[in-house]
């Protein structure tokens, strides 16, 4: 009778415990049908993609570098090439004239490195700025996710919404494309004058074969050293710092719109998960106020690009937003002054026929 009584008990425990676990389902199913919407916790910064982030991160480091690298140049340059710090215990020895050859040569590796510096800084800052192009398009799909099932007065606020907000990217889009044209367009440039001008020393040691004397050295040395400050106050100069103001003041905008879409994004979907579309939803019945500090801010970013690439010929955004298609066709200021970095037929044109004659490929003795 114990046995039997043991029994019932043991099978009417698990049958209490499967009741529970089906209500229990039960539950959580009807829960989950209830608050299920994408997205649908509160702002902690995860509807922009983490992938933004580790771009500003990137781009930084190699702006980083590349002013790193091209800090006290000029300080240096006056130090190390100055003809009274090199020459001090000339020494026409065999030994002593490989050093001062090593010496010449480092110049050249600077700007091998300096180059290839721009161009890393070149390469991730354009990343940079198609992942803020990416990541706004990606806000822009997500208001997609709003469950579709709507009343048909909300459906209607909703299109202006999702419309206005459709425009503000493509408008964001252009202006983050006239940074990248400036700051990728003058890296490039940079990159190129550097890289040049270090084959130029390179070509000239190796090939020109100088006569290490101290005569012919010191004139080479102040050859080298006019040339290269004036190589590297006109590639490194206003251009390259423009460069640098354009990339951060576009970095400083991106972030706050990157944020204030997400609140909006994020405000959107709280919207619908409480269902009080007359208390929480009155944004969507004037979506172009609602986005009217953005464009504002659009608009403050474009001017600073224009006045600082075009040299104040400003275009109007409102002609943007009402003509909606039609783009200004003005474009940024070309980076074109900077081949004249390195002056025509250099060094031929540059080299005096006295101290051509301390090279032997012209006939140096």
């Amino acid at each position: 009778m114990t046995l039997f009584f043991s029994k019932a008990i043991v099978y009417s425990w698990f049958l209490w415990f499967v009741q529970c676990q089906n209500v229990n389902g039960i539950r959580q199913y009807h829960l989950s049908e209830i608050s299920y919407t994408p997205q649908s916790r509160t702002i902690r910064g995860e509807q922009v993609p983490l992938e933004f982030y580790e771009a500003i991160e990137r781009s930084d480091k190699k702006k980083n570098e590349l002013q790193h690298r091209l800090h006290h140049f000029l300080e240096n340059l006056q130090k190390n090439l100055t003809t009274s710090t090199v020459f001090r215990d000339f020494k026409p020895t065999a030994s002593s004239s490989e050093n001062y050859a090593t010496k010449m040569s480092e110049l050249s590796t600077f700007f091998h490195d300096a180059s290839f510096a721009a161009g890393l800084f070149a390469h991730e800052n354009e990343r940079f700025y198609d992942v803020i192009k990416n990541s706004s398009y990606a806000l822009l799909l997500k208001l997609r996710q709003v469950p579709a099932a709507q009343p048909t007065q909300v459906k209607t606020v909703l299109t202006n919404y999702f419309s206005e907000m459709e425009f503000f990217h493509i408008m964001f889009s252009e202006i983050v494309d006239e940074a990248l044209e400036y700051t990728v367009g003058t890296l490039r440039a940079v990159q190129r004058i550097f890289l040049q001008f270090a084959d130029v020393q390179s070509g000239i040691l190796q090939d020109w074969k100088l006569k290490l004397d101290f005569e012919c050295c010191k004139m080479y040395m102040d050859f080298l050293q006019y040339h290269s400050a004036q190589v590297f106050k006109c590639a490194a100069g206003r251009e390259l710092n423009v460069a640098y103001d354009v990339y951060a003041m576009t970095k400083i905008n991106a972030k706050y719109i990157m944020r204030q879409l997400e609140f909006r994004i994020q405000r959107l979907f709280n919207c619908f998960i409480f269902k009080k579309y007359e208390i929480r939803c009155q944004f969507l019945q004037n979506a172009e106020r609602d986005f009217e500090s953005l464009f504002n801010k659009l608009e403050e970013l474009e001017m600073y690009l224009d006045i600082k690439t075009k040299q104040g010929r400003a275009s109007d955004l409102r002609f943007h937003r009402q003509s909606y298609i039609q783009h200004d066709d003005v474009t940024t200021k070309s980076t074109e002054p900077l081949s004249d970095c390195l002056p025509p037929n250099f060094p031929f044109s540059q080299i005096k026929s006295e101290l051509r004659s301390c090279f032997y490929l012209f006939g140096g003795k």
